[in-house]
């Protein structure tokens, strides 16, 4: 919801009231009374949201007119669209304020600004204007990178290890890419999403793929539980036979579909 503005009115009270000025009387030391004020007069407006997507309906609504009467505030509210306090207004159209001085103005949101209204009373020349901000995006599907590593010649005797930041990650499946090539075919490890800082693996947690033979598919969907924690993979490989080496080239790059938005 925007901020709702009471501004004061435009239009003066007191030519338009059909009541005869009263005789007034110099007191002994020649001033006159302060003359009478009229009821206060203004408008209360505002867009139903602080920001919509592109091309929502939305109703913009308010009061105007006497702000202490329940009644006689019936008239015209004209609304205006701009995208800043500098530009021109472009008309949108009219509503009509009842009795009570309420009004509301159905329109589709197709861009980021300033809605603008000005009341007229249907007979007295009281005004009032107010303005509300509404912010209007569009919005994507997108693959947003989380985290990657890379790294070849590694013998990973006993394991290689990495750990990636602190993060925090979206609800819902995050997609691992895995590409290992290991010169020794006993080898194998884990990878997941995990906020354990000793990075303890247990069976059938869907934050994490077991490889423990080192096969398995190079793409693949982790679910965590969690939302704030830190990626991890770790790869063993057995000793290798006397004379020969132990190497491996491994990387992971983990994405997530996320929505994004641009603001019109």
């Amino acid at each position: 919801m925007g901020n709702t503005r009471l501004l004061a009115a435009g239009g003066a009270l007191a030519a338009t009231l059909a009541v005869a000025a009263p005789v007034v009387t110099p007191n002994r030391a020649g001033a006159l009374p302060a003359p009478a004020r009229g009821p206060a007069s203004g408008m209360e407006f505002s867009a139903p949201h602080g920001e919509v997507e592109a091309g929502t309906p939305i109703v913009l609504s308010g009061r105007a007119g006497y702000l202490d009467r329940a009644t006689g505030n019936g008239g015209r509210v004209d609304i205006f669209f701009r995208k800043g306090q500098t530009a021109p207004k472009v008309f949108l159209g009219s509503a009509a304020a009842g009795s009570s001085g309420r009004f509301r103005f159905p329109t589709r949101a197709n861009a980021t600004g300033e809605y603008v209204a000005h009341y007229r009373h249907q007979k007295l020349a009281i005004t009032a204007d107010a303005t509300d901000f509404l912010a209007v995006f569009t919005s994507r599907a997108v693959d947003r990178r989380l985290f990657s590593w890379t790294a070849t010649n590694l013998s990973c005797l006993p394991t290689c290890k990495a750990v990636g930041p602190d993060q925090q990650i979206g609800a819902g499946p995050v997609k691992v890419k895995l590409e290992r090539k290991c010169r020794q075919p006993k080898s194998g490890g884990r990878i997941g999403f995990t906020a354990d800082q000793k990075n303890a693996y247990r069976a059938g947690d869907l934050g994490w793929r077991d490889f423990p033979k080192g096969d398995g598919p190079t793409e693949f969907e982790l679910k965590p539980a969690a939302t704030k924690g830190h990626f991890y993979l770790e790869w063993t490989s057995a000793t290798p036979p006397e004379g020969q080496l132990s190497s491996c080239d491994i990387s992971f790059a983990v994405s997530q579909r996320t929505t994004e938005k641009e603001y019109v």
